[in-house]
């Protein structure tokens, strides 16, 4: 079955203190459980484990293609972000969030041109010229080249995020929950704002210097989408005491050169 944007209903949404919405209904259970089980052989191949405990499959890397080439759903998943209709209507509907604030940001050039099926992450030198070309290129270029970066994860006790603002280059991140795991057990998906107006956004800021105001159990089927703004601060409180996983995928809509962010 086709994944298609028609069938998806929104969860939830807010525009405050970044736009996000939860969507629902884009993968069935089966579907859900096929990429599981997947991730839960003993002869899958992870790039790394990081923060904690978090094994995970960057898009880029031999894994990634054997694992898209494996598992049909998976491969449909990226065929599907991969899209610039799809990037366009996540994007539109965060954005139409974004301008109901008093004081949203926003970022001077959306003349977008997808990059499908580009790869940010190769080892060879001749791949790495070209990219370095392409970023020169967008640089004297009046457009906004944008391609999706994706990666498979599972997380264990240990794993956790402090709070934090990805990357300057991304534009809208999204993260989809593969199975439902006890929140009681930490891996919720938190949401911060800052206390204090700011003038200057760190990447991870100081603990002291925000306040949780929501956070996001972990549901199967959740797709979670935001705007990657200055202050879409965001961290996953510490998974603990539980012999349970918590599988998803992470991604983003990411431009080739650094997003200039401005409040509006």
């Amino acid at each position: 079955m086709n994944l298609d944007v028609n069938n998806i209903k929104v969860a939830y949404e807010s525009s405050i203190p970044y736009p996000l919405i939860i969507y629902t209904n884009l993968f069935n259970d089966v579907q859900l459980d096929e990429i599981q089980n997947s991730l839960s052989k003993k002869n899958t191949n992870f790039d790394k484990n990081v923060m904690g405990n978090r094994n995970t499959i960057l898009k880029g890397t031999q894994n990634f293609d054997h694992f898209i080439k494996e598992n049909t759903i998976a491969n449909e998943i990226n065929n599907f972000f991969d899209d610039s209709l799809n990037f366009n209507f996540f994007y539109k509907n965060l954005n139409n969030l974004n301008i109901k604030n008093q004081r949203y940001f926003d970022f001077h050039n959306k003349n977008f041109k997808f990059l499908k099926n580009y790869i940010s992450r190769k080892k060879d030198f001749s791949f790495k010229v070209k990219n370095k070309l392409l970023k020169m290129l967008s640089s004297v270029v009046n457009d906004c080249k944008v391609y999706c970066d994706l990666d498979f994860s599972v997380a264990g006790s240990g794993y956790e995020r402090e709070p934090h603002h990805d990357n300057d280059d991304r534009i809208l991140n999204f993260l989809l929950y593969i199975n439902d795991f006890d929140g009681k057990n930490g891996g919720n998906f938190q949401i911060f704002k800052y206390k204090a107006e700011q003038e200057f956004f760190n990447k991870q800021p100081l603990l002291q210097n925000l306040e949780m105001i929501n956070k996001i159990e972990p549901k199967k089927g959740f797709l979670v989408t935001f705007l990657s703004t200055p202050n879409s601060i965001h961290g996953v409180d510490a998974i603990f005491n539980t012999n349970d996983k918590r599988y998803f995928f992470y991604g983003s809509y990411t431009s080739i050169k650094k997003i200039n962010w401005k409040k509006k």
